[in-house]
């Protein structure tokens, strides 16, 4: 009867396994030590790209937005034709500005679901009679196709029209969207991407997370100072 034949284990196998395993602990364990860090830095997190965006403006100009400009963009979504859902997405991003007035590197952007209704003569008139003049103000409108396609590609905006029986007034034609998006513009090192998305809270498993805007903006712009002091 023949001895059956145990397996020889090259000592070296072992040793190449422990090293890997170890290798995998100390990966995890760097990149939980990084979360950790950018957590308590207030990094904001990176969601998705954002293409170049341009397009007409309320004061009758070409505007082009998110190109590698340098610039922090807090970014709304409404129809201006119902000026009470319009003003509650122009107040939540001035709110969210308030800590930073008087820096010129954050732009408040207002963009139209309906841009066949909310012309640039429509949409200047919107912001004159709601104070919402100064240079930090931009409100888009634009071909009604393409805007629409690019608001709910790049930020998960579809803008649904509201069914005849469930509009309260003539103006109510669109569900409402009061999400804000954070973006920064992107610089000479980076593109434009998207660095934020703020909850009114209403909707079912929703937390208004608005707070949290002032520690993200605060991080991007102390990075851009930092990387102008870098390149000059």
């Amino acid at each position: 009867m023949s001895k059956e034949l145990s397996p020889r284990i090259n000592p070296w196998s072992v040793w190449v396994l422990i090293a890997v395993m170890l290798g995998g602990i100390f990966i995890t364990f760097s990149w939980l030590k990084t979360l950790e860090r950018q957590f308590s830095e207030g990094k904001p997190p990176e969601v998705r790209p954002v293409e170049r965006l341009r397009t007409d403006n309320h004061r009758g100009d070409r505007a082009e937005l998110f190109n590698r400009d340098r610039l922090l963009y807090l970014v709304g979504y409404f129809y201006a034709g119902d000026e009470e859902e319009a003003l509650a997405v122009c107040r939540r991003m001035q709110d969210m500005s308030v800590p930073f007035t008087g820096e010129s590197r954050i732009k408040l952007v207002g963009v139209s679901m309906a841009p066949d209704l909310d012309t640039p003569e429509n949409l200047n008139s919107f912001a004159q009679r709601h104070g919402f003049t100064g240079d930090e103000w931009i409100f888009l409108s634009g071909d009604r196709t393409r805007m629409r396609k690019y608001m709910n590609k790049t930020f998960r905006y579809p803008g649904h029209v509201k069914p005849d029986k469930e509009r309260k007034t003539q103006t109510d034609l669109y569900a409402r969207e009061l999400r804000v998006t954070l973006v920064h513009g992107g610089d000479e090192e980076q593109e434009a991407f998207i660095r934020g998305i703020y909850w009114q809270g209403r909707a079912k498993g929703e937390v208004r997370n608005d707070k949290v805007s002032k520690d993200h903006i605060r991080y991007l712009l102390n990075k851009l100072d930092l990387r102008k002091e870098k390149n000059s």
